[in-house]
């Protein structure tokens, strides 16, 4: 019987951790580790609620809003299907707007700017959302 109660129980608290999946981390946890853990698990959005209300001048918080935005660009880019494909990329190319706001010098967010838009010089009559391209204009990019 003891064996059963057991059993029950870690069976429950299994499927009670399964479920906090979506729960945001541990308020007590510093900053740093909570965004690092909701990039773990692709939750760009709430890693970016996280950041909102914290000061953008200070370097911590820069540097995670860098990795927030590089993260998710880069997820955008590497997961969708082609019926949702400049939805994703101008989601991508929005983000690496951002990573470079915050730092001019990061190639890796320079680079994936120019990789999409040469995929688009390609592709006759399409382009980025007009938004899109005058963020991108302003930090010296264009088609």
């Amino acid at each position: 019987m003891k064996h059963l109660l057991i059993i029950t129980l870690l069976l429950l608290s299994g499927i009670a951790c399964s479920s906090d999946n979506e729960a945001l981390p541990d308020p007590d946890l510093p900053l740093s580790v909570q965004v690092d853990l909701l990039i773990d698990q692709n939750r760009y959005e709430q890693a970016l609620s996280l950041l909102a209300g914290e000061d953008r001048e200070d370097p911590g918080i820069r540097l995670a809003l860098e990795k927030t935005h590089l993260n998710y660009a880069l997820y955008s880019m590497n997961t969708f299907d082609q019926t949702e494909m400049r939805t994703r990329m101008n989601n991508a190319l929005i983000h690496f707007a951002e990573v470079l706001k915050l730092n001019p010098n990061n190639i890796v967010a320079a680079e994936q700017i120019g990789q999409i838009l040469s995929i688009y010089e390609m592709i006759p009559g399409r382009s980025p959302d007009p938004e899109v391209m005058k963020q991108l204009r302003e930090l010296g990019f264009g088609l």
